[in-house]
């Protein structure tokens, strides 16, 4: 059970201006308040991974253009909650030192034999180390900040823009083509990253909820199952 989410799509073009921002330019504005544009780009990608550290908890959500969808809210240093998904999805609830998930019995199922169908119906699963290691960039907001924001360097900086209502500056990666939104007054945090290929409803994951509280509450005991005390099945001999 594995959800990919990168920064960006692969693929060396990006266009100079992200084609989503494109319907919202604020007319008259020519530099960002809070000098964000002056920077090297790859000064501004630090100054926004600190400034997002530095609220101590925030929300993700959207639809990559693989189709996963994202939305957690993390809590820097303690964990993080909510729903992930592909095909399926799953409800998790991780931190720095374990991952539960639950959802569709069928799905989960197939991921640890499908003879505990009715062991693991209607419970949380606490996955073992190696299956959360597909889940181990929820279990801490700076890890997953610099592993999908960070994952690529900038080589360049549009125009302000109006993005989701206020104005921004987009960072753009040269080798995945995608668009960073930071915003340009106040603290430079991430608004919004658009994948090569965004379009509305897809490519498109939203920062928002900034120094809100976020509550990680691991399931109450009794409704866990530990998988890594479930037998494996085997397999019977062949006389």
């Amino acid at each position: 059970m594995t959800v990919a989410l990168t920064a960006c799509t692969s693929g060396p073009e990006h266009p100079s201006v992200s084609p989503l921002a494109q319907i919202s330019v604020e007319e008259g504005l020519d530099e960002a308040p809070n000098g964000i544009d002056e920077l090297a780009p790859a000064d501004v990608l630090d100054q926004s991974l600190a400034a997002m550290r530095a609220t101590g908890s925030y929300r993700v959500t959207g639809t990559t253009v693989g189709g996963n969808t994202i939305d957690i809210a993390f809590k820097d240093g303690v964990g993080s909650t909510g729903t992930v998904g592909g095909n399926t999805t799953v409800q998790l609830v991780a931190t720095p030192g374990a991952v539960y998930v639950t959802g569709d019995t069928e799905s989960l199922a197939e991921q640890v034999g499908a003879d505990v169908g009715t062991t693991i119906a209607g419970k949380w699963l606490l996955i073992s180390p190696e299956a959360a290691s597909g889940f181990a960039i929820f279990a801490d907001g700076s890890t997953f900040a610099a592993a999908v924001l960070g994952a690529d360097a900038p080589d360049g900086l549009t125009a302000v823009r109006e993005v989701d209502g206020q104005p921004a500056v987009g960072l753009l990666f040269p080798e995945t083509g995608g668009t960073l939104w930071v915003a340009a007054t106040g603290e430079p945090l991430p608004l919004r990253l658009e994948e090569k290929g965004a379009s509305a409803g897809a490519g498109v994951i939203s920062f928002t909820d900034y120094g809100t509280e976020v509550a990680v509450t691991p399931p109450a005991e009794d409704a866990v199952v530990d998988l890594t005390k479930i037998p494996v099945p085997t397999a019977t001999p062949t006389p």
